[in-house]
């Protein structure tokens, strides 16, 4: 009998264990169990002075209790880093196995360098015996750096012609080590406009670099010109600046004209000039169209087009004409340059200098008073062919014996 009740005794108590030891078991399941999943700083480096945002994932890994977030907040690292708002409330709850985003913002003071501020959350939870409260501790890095980008001019003219259009080339480097957004150039100053109004470089990745080109237009008053960019680190906006000084006056470097070997020759009914035009700068003369003033340009050549003429390039050019105004005429030389500027190179000559001259210039007649001239001179010639003939037949012949 004794053997038999402490066999029952033995199994009631092992039924009381599992039991108690179950119940144990499903009171710790219901805890919650909480962690940050990520945690990202926006933008990951932050400028001195401006304001950024972390955004933080809370994962709650248990399975049945829901997670209450009754509070958030960041303390200050060195008083580097603060919160706009001390402290963000009624959040709301994630449920077992969910998880819950939430952003917050922060700010850089003027100090550089990496900190490190901790992220605060208090939680609360219902137990299985009533409401319990915990909280969780989470510092994380931000770095401030005063870095920002790198201008320098690739392409200007060595003069800037005012009411010109002329070409300047920036090269912007992105110094610092977070990609920057909405890159933009523009042109300002005393008289300057561009043509593009705005360039868009789009986005820099960190040590990259863009050429970006701008259309420009000066004015007499023109001291200097202002290239601005605009970029976005994070939702900062922030302009740096490159001042380029501004010397007027006429390129060096453009094409040159010059002509020789004029010549004028007068017809019935027009008269025609001739020459050679010889490009002597440093750049093509393109569209090249020669024309006059002080006459009326007539059929055939009004106008003479030579087109493209490079640097020591050399062409012929013929232009017809009649009433002249006076003794001059205006040779106009009309061309481009590579940015579409236009540019009138202008000659006046004076015809009877140019008929009359012997340096260098070729001096012309009237045509048909030439040909008049030689079918006299002919006439004159035959006529005096002719006597010496019949005179030869006057002479007497030798008798024959």
């Amino acid at each position: 009998m004794k053997s038999s009740s402490c066999l029952k005794f033995i199994l009631v108590t092992a039924v009381f264990a599992l039991v108690f030891a179950g119940a144990g078991s499903a009171a710790t399941i219901t805890e919650p169990s909480y962690s940050i999943q990520s945690l990202t700083v926006t933008p990951s480096t932050l400028l001195p002075g401006e304001t950024g945002q972390i955004q933080v994932t809370i994962l709650n890994a248990g399975l049945t209790t829901p997670l209450v977030i009754d509070k958030v907040s960041v303390t200050d690292s060195e008083g580097v880093i603060s919160v706009k708002h001390p402290a963000i409330t009624a959040l709301g709850a994630i449920g077992a196995g969910k998880t819950l985003t939430i952003t917050l913002p922060i700010s850089a003071k003027e100090t550089e360098g990496t900190f490190y501020p901790t992220l605060y959350i208090d939680f609360k939870y219902d137990s299985a015996t009533n409401l319990q409260y915990t909280y969780l501790k989470y510092p994380f890095a931000v770095t401030v750096d005063s870095k920002s980008l790198s201008l320098s001019v690739v392409e200007r003219p060595e003069y800037f012609e005012p009411g010109t259009t002329m070409i300047v080339g920036l090269s912007i480097g992105n110094l610092r080590s977070n990609q920057i957004d909405s890159v933009t150039v523009t042109a300002s100053g005393n008289g300057v406009s561009c043509e593009e109004g705005m360039v868009f470089a789009g986005s820099l990745l960190p040590g990259e670099s863009k050429d970006v080109f701008l259309t420009v237009i000066t004015s007499e008053n023109t001291e200097e010109i202002s290239l601005d960019v605009s970029y976005k680190n994070g939702a900062n906006w922030h302009t740096e600046s490159l001042v380029i000084p501004v010397e007027g006056g006429e390129l060096k470097t453009g094409a040159e004209i010059f002509i020789n070997n004029v010549e004028i020759i007068s017809g019935v009914s027009y008269t025609t000039i001739t020459g050679d035009v010889n490009n002597a700068g440093l750049d093509t003369a393109k569209g090249l169209v020669v024309s006059l003033a002080g006459a009326e340009s007539v059929q055939p050549y009004p106008v003479f087009v030579v087109g493209s003429l490079d640097t020591d390039g050399l062409s012929e050019f013929e232009l017809t004409f009649t009433n002249p105004e006076t003794d001059s005429i205006d040779l106009l030389f009309t061309y481009k340059d590579d940015n579409g500027n236009t540019y009138v190179h202008e000659e006046s000559i004076s015809i009877s200098s140019v008929q009359s001259s012997g340096d260098g210039l070729s001096s012309g007649g009237n045509p048909i008073l030439a040909g008049i001239a030689v079918v006299l001179l002919i006439l004159i010639v035959g006529g005096a062919v002719f006597l010496v003939w019949k005179k030869g037949n006057l002479i007497p012949k030798k008798e024959q014996k």
